[in-house]
């Protein structure tokens, strides 16, 4: 395949870039990153000697990436057998989707027995994006409602929790692994005065929870929940395996 020229990663995408390369995947290993966007993070993970693929509903990346590009709605079935990847990759794509669990449970399909799923997506129980809901009501994500005029394919139409975002995974056939971030701006470390407070207000409420199967991931929870990624960090990135 001729070799283009790399198109610059995105802070994000250099995260999870430095991520996969210290994960031990063996050369040559099969990756998706879907949405891939302009393709930008497939050719980088191409020239770091992976067989990386790009989908994505918007064909920008198919002069870049070329036959190992194919145009894709997340929304629905994606173009390739099951059990074709060891890796998929999406980066701030599960907050665009019309539905989540759909998307997972073809991620799964996708997947190999013991496959990795990389998610990044905006974090938005940082203590910054609590402290500006608070006020405002909206998330730093979208910092204002969303233009109505039409539907668009950037628009956030699914911001979520880590809770939730855990939920969504360990009820699709994926069980998480790590929660790290993707970076940290310094205005974020302003409102670490507020985690005492949140600590104990968490505390409390978890206690409600009678299971004593569900007590113990919640215990798993709040201990993420309060971690240098989740209070601080702009985007989380997620690892979760294919059960």
């Amino acid at each position: 395949m001729k070799v283009k020229p790399l198109l610059t990663c995105s802070k994000i995408e250099r995260a999870v870039l430095r991520r996969l390369t210290r994960f031990g995947l063996p050369a040559g290993a099969k990756i998706l990153d879907a949405p891939c966007g302009a393709g930008a993070l497939v050719a980088s993970l191409n020239a770091v000697g992976f067989e990386a693929w790009g989908a994505d509903l918007q064909p920008e990346a198919q002069a870049v990436l070329g036959e190992r590009f194919r145009c894709g709605d997340l929304n629905s079935q994606l173009p390739w057998p099951d059990a074709s990847f060891d890796v998929v990759v999406s980066v701030e794509g599960i907050e665009h989707l019309e539905n989540r669990f759909g998307f997972l449970r073809e991620v799964h399909r996708l997947l190999r027995p013991g496959g990795l799923l990389v998610i990044t997506t905006p974090n938005i129980v940082s203590l910054r994006s609590r402290v500006r809901f608070f006020g405002s009501g909206f998330y730093h994500g979208d910092p204002r409602p969303l233009n109505e005029a039409a539907r668009h394919l950037l628009h956030h139409i699914g911001l979520i929790t880590f809770a939730d975002l855990r939920y969504h995974l360990h009820t699709s056939g994926f069980r998480l692994i790590e929660t790290g971030h993707t970076h940290c701006k310094p205005i974020s470390y302003l409102y670490a005065i507020y985690v005492p407070w949140m600590w104990l207000y968490t505390r409390i409420a978890f206690r409600k929870e009678k299971d004593p199967e569900q007590k113990k991931r919640n215990r798993e929870i709040r201990a993420t929940l309060f971690s240098h990624s989740l209070l601080f960090g702009e985007n989380v990135l997620l690892l979760a395996k294919r059960a």
